[in-house]
């Protein structure tokens, strides 16, 4: 620790903070609701939470070793009121910030009403409300229908797909213009249920499945297995930040025919525009894998459809 700067990398070999660590489970969940007290980050699962301390506190021991001599003077509720305390509420949350609660909008709570209203009237319409709860899913909605034409007009008609840190976008089902076998994977559990109930009430052939891109990216190539497809829109830019060249290892890891990798060419705030010299970087680390590729863009987001060498 420096300056009051920590890093956050997770450790090989991690093993469960509950079962090792010297602050015990009573801390650790304390402080993990905490962190999800957060309104954008609570539909994230605790244990997953749990996790993020873990390999936090692995990070920075000296750190552990303070709290826990601080908490053999102090209760929980005057820890909660420590500088340390506030250090590792801000730094855990920034990071799940950055790979999740930066696209939950405000109105995010309002799904379940808005899938009840879908169950009733099936209509494009309310396919819509539900999009515009995520700010992705919100960005792309006008486009949706010119955006997979495209993809499909590179890769052919898919008949499974695999969409990676999906958010809200196989809500988007209506659009695609064609019913491949759909696999859905994201780190909340809350929000996969959401998707599996939407697949259900639509009789779509969909599963859902939890994965942390950044920590189990070797699983994607059980899981992309047999796929023409996978969807990687708008995450590379926010997993990169957590963890250097993990584009790279997800490259290596997706066994599909195809890759479709979006990027946002607007900020988040959308007043901004992110120059193509942003993106260099993606490009040349495709040219060294020797992947050929070819790319669109739509209002706000570019697309690269990558041929598979898998």
């Amino acid at each position: 620790m420096e300056d009051g700067k920590l890093s956050f990398t997770s450790p090989k070999n991690q093993k469960s903070f509950l079962e090792n660590r010297k602050l015990g489970s009573a801390f650790i969940r304390s402080l993990a609701k905490d962190v999800l007290a957060k309104k954008e980050l609570n539909n994230l699962n605790e244990d997953f939470v749990i996790e993020k301390l873990d390999a936090f506190l692995e990070k920075h021991k000296e750190l552990e070793k303070k709290i826990k001599l601080e908490l053999e003077k102090k209760t929980y509720k005057q820890f909660q009121r420590s500088k340390d305390h506030e250090l590792i509420i801000k730094k855990v949350r920034a990071e799940l910030r950055e790979i999740y609660g930066v696209f939950i909008l405000d109105d995010y709570k309002k799904r379940h009403e808005l899938l009840e209203k879908l169950k009733k009237e099936p209509s494009l319409e309310n396919h819509n409300k539900i999009l515009e709860l995520h700010k992705s899913s919100k960005e792309r909605l006008p486009y949706y229908g010119i955006a997979y034409k495209k993809i499909f007009g590179m890769t052919g008609v898919p008949k499974k797909v695999v969409d990676l840190a999906c958010g809200l976008n196989p809500i988007s089902h209506p659009y695609l213009g064609c019913s491949p076998g759909y696999l859905a994977c994201d780190l909340a559990e809350k929000d996969l249920e959401f998707i599996q109930e939407y697949f259900g009430l639509r009789k779509i052939k969909g599963k859902t499945e939890r994965i942390d891109l950044v920590q189990e990216v070797k699983r994607l190539t059980k899981i992309t297995k047999d796929s023409d497809l996978v969807f990687l829109f708008k995450t590379l830019d926010s997993l990169e930040s957590v963890k250097w060249n993990i584009s790279s290892e997800l490259l290596e890891n997706i066994s599909s025919k195809f890759i479709v990798v979006s990027f946002a060419s607007k900020s988040l705030g959308g007043k901004k525009i992110i120059r193509k010299e942003r993106r260099a970087w993606f490009e040349r680390l495709l040219a060294r894998k020797s992947l050929a590729f070819q790319s669109f863009e739509i209002p706000g987001e570019v697309f690269y459809i990558i041929k598979n060498k898998n």
